[in-house]
């Protein structure tokens, strides 16, 4: 695992990467390699027209399971300020991800019984989606943002935000201002941190006794049964099942009080903690979890080597589909220029020669080119002029959502390729 490591790392800025030698949760290191990538470009970085020509960033993606602890994370963590320069994606783009901050908010005031004004703080804020969703229920917010462009906008909207990564420092600044925190949230964070001994005690310090906190993280389970290779790139350096992240919270002063299955993101975990100074009634929802990853052998390395067989199979079969198109004439575009749309075009190879541009609704994208592939990214309005013959799903988290924003592509005749988690088309007498 090692030596394959030092060798890709020849390729890029030494001074911008760090080999993971250990684990990230239980420091062993009995870290084996079962999925290669090989070089890929950042995967949220979109490029201008003059960045075209400039040689482009790539670093090695490959997946590793801890036989310890169970816990699969990437072999390089590339630094925070290169990952997050030029950050493009915005959460209150996708009106599922709205409905989600909705749904969020009303369970935790329920489960939690969160008082009126009080004060909540969400690590990794983005453009203040899940922010203003609290603040319209009547509490008091606070976020954490370290990208400059997405601080911003939430800043703009009368949040204060602080534009800077979680740490020991800015809970020292937010509690010196505003005292202690009924509720740490984050959403899709915990996956990004390098340092969760740090980042979980700096949540630690700045709880109340009493308070909660509740992070969404994609579930390792679903990553394996839908097949969710393309959520693999560099700001995901960890991938979790239960057993870990309980393991590294126990050892922080957390326990765990509840823990539900959702549907965002292709499959996700709500994780509440509380303190583990402080009295909680334990949902039997947490054993049930624990005892479902031991039953499907998610803790044992097999389950992964099978896994990374039917990667390969996969991007075969799509390969195989998008080549007979493109012999029949057929233009293809695709929707959503999404991280994971961005891996799965670059992993399987699929590029200007087969995809002719990629529609995508945050205008910040619109415009720029996908790294890697240099596909343009364009609005919808190219869409409907053009009429591809075929729409190349790569948000596939929201295919539901892209259905209905073209539905009138849709309903006379338009076709969809879904990849994940098979390769299948849809259209109108072949539905979704």
């Amino acid at each position: 695992m090692a030596s394959k490591s030092v060798q890709t790392l020849s390729s890029v800025d030494p001074s911008s990467v760090k080999p993971q030698e250990s684990c990230r949760v239980c420091k062993a290191k009995n870290l084996v390699t079962y999925f290669d990538f090989g070089l890929m470009p950042l995967a949220n970085r979109n490029l201008s027209l003059s960045q075209l020509d400039l040689k482009e960033p790539v670093f090695p993606l490959q997946l590793l399971f801890c036989k310890t602890c169970g816990l699969s994370q990437l072999s390089l963590v590339v630094a925070p300020e290169v990952l997050y320069q030029g950050y493009t994606y915005h959460s209150s783009v996708s009106q599922t991800f709205q409905q989600h901050c909705r749904e969020i908010v009303s369970t935790l005031k329920q489960h939690l019984d969160l008082k009126p004004k009080g004060l909540v703080v969400e690590i990794a804020s983005n453009d203040g989606c899940l922010l203003s969703k609290f603040a319209e229920s009547g509490f008091q917010v606070i976020g954490v943002e370290p990208a400059k462009e997405l601080a911003s906008l939430t800043q703009a909207q009368g949040f204060t935000t602080f534009c800077q990564f979680w740490g020991p420092g800015v809970a020292v600044e937010i509690q010196r201002q505003f005292g202690k925190v009924d509720l740490v949230i984050g959403t899709n964070v915990m996956a990004h941190v390098d340092d969760l001994d740090e980042f979980l005690g700096a949540v630690n310090s700045i709880l109340g006794p009493e308070g909660h906190l509740v992070f969404e993280v994609p579930y390792m389970a679903n990553y394996i049964e839908q097949l969710e290779f393309d959520t693999t790139y560099h700001e995901h350096l960890s991938y979790f099942l239960l057993s870990p992240l309980k393991r590294v919270l126990e050892a922080n002063g957390f326990c765990i009080i509840d823990v539900q299955r959702l549907k965002i993101h292709g499959g996700s975990i709500r994780v509440i903690c509380g303190k583990k100074s402080a009295a909680h009634a334990v949902s039997a929802s947490v054993e049930a979890l624990l005892t479902f990853e031991r039953d499907m052998g998610l803790l044992e390395e097999d389950i992964y080597l099978k896994f990374a067989a039917r990667i390969h199979h996969l991007r075969d079969r799509l390969r195989l589909l998008l080549s007979s198109l493109k012999q029949k004439s057929k233009h293809i575009a695709a929707y959503g220029a999404s991280a994971k749309g961005n891996i799965l075009l670059n992993y399987c190879g699929i590029g200007k020669e087969t995809i002719d541009y990629i529609i995508d609704d945050t205008p910040q994208k619109q415009g720029k080119f996908q790294s890697g592939t240099h596909i343009p990214i364009v609005d919808s309005s190219r869409m409907l002029k053009e009429r591809p013959d075929y729409l190349l799903i790569l948000a596939w988290n929201f295919t539901e959502e892209l259905m209905n924003k073209t539905a009138k592509y849709y309903q006379t005749g338009g076709n969809y390729i879904v990849p994940i988690p098979e390769v299948k088309v849809l259209n109108s007498s072949s539905p979704l």
